[in-house]
């Protein structure tokens, strides 16, 4: 024997029966990157000169909503796009450690635009990967960092 609901009459609960209670599973956010610096690759040229695009589209997930605490966070994205490579004038040296936060901008609830300035001291004698990471603070209810790919820089 089950019960109506009052709210929902066509509704009938009993054993065995439960009414939803709005909790579901996780599901982790996954990422897709595209940008004129993935699609084609990108050469140390285009690095140098500026406005190739890194565009970061997130599946089962938001970035922050809230513009101060992601404004905050737009350099910790800077920081996590990290090369393999130590080269004296490369990506770690010239781009990270120069990238101004406005080059980030959130586009839309779940997509991430990251357009790279001019960098005229970039200079690499072998090719350049890049790994990318999306840092936790930059998405909302996420309590690790997203890891979005590698894309690499060819050397001139």
């Amino acid at each position: 024997m089950g019960y109506k609901d009052w709210v929902h009459p066509v509704r009938t609960y009993g054993k065995g029966r439960f009414a939803p209670v709005g909790l579901y599973p996780y599901v982790k956010p996954t990422v897709a990157m595209t940008g004129t610096a993935i699609a084609g690759g990108v050469t140390e040229a285009e690095i140098v000169a500026g406005g190739e695009t890194i565009i970061l589209t997130l599946v089962n997930g938001v970035f922050n909503k809230n513009t101060v605490a992601f404004d905050a966070a737009r350099q910790a994205m800077i920081d996590g796009m990290d090369s393999a490579q130590a080269e004296a004038a490369g990506w770690d040296v010239e781009v990270k450690a120069k990238e101004v936060v406005g080059a980030i901008v959130r586009t839309s609830d779940t997509v991430v635009t990251i357009t790279l300035t001019a960098q005229a001291a970039y200079a690499v004698t072998a090719d350049e990967t890049i790994t990318v990471v999306i840092p936790a603070a930059l998405m909302e209810g996420q309590l690790e960092s997203l890891s979005a790919g590698t894309f690499v820089i060819t050397a001139a």
